[in-house]
């Protein structure tokens, strides 16, 4: 996992609301999310990326002045370790 952030934040404030969540399927285990947030961040450049494993994939967040926006691109699937198997959202 590769995960880089730097973070200017406004300690006396907790505020985190969600503006908006658009989620778009672009495979039969891939999707993509375009999130938009009203925050506590002064600045803020976060940025991850997960190869393989649960919901591996790349995630940027970009922030300034109290508003975040996010592009994410993921696998939906989890692995189950009991089965040693990847489940996927429809339960297989």
């Amino acid at each position: 996992m590769i995960n880089l952030n730097f973070d200017i934040y406004n300690p006396w404030s907790s505020r985190w609301t969600i503006l908006w969540n658009k989620t778009k399927m672009i495979g039969k285990n891939k999707a993509v999310e375009f999130n938009g947030y009203r925050t506590n961040h002064i600045i803020n450049v976060d940025f991850n990326f997960k190869p393989a494993g649960d919901h591996g994939g790349a995630r940027i967040m970009l922030g300034v002045f109290g508003f975040d926006v996010e592009l994410h691109f993921y696998d939906t699937r989890h692995w189950d370790y009991e089965t040693n198997t990847w489940e996927t959202h429809d339960g297989h």
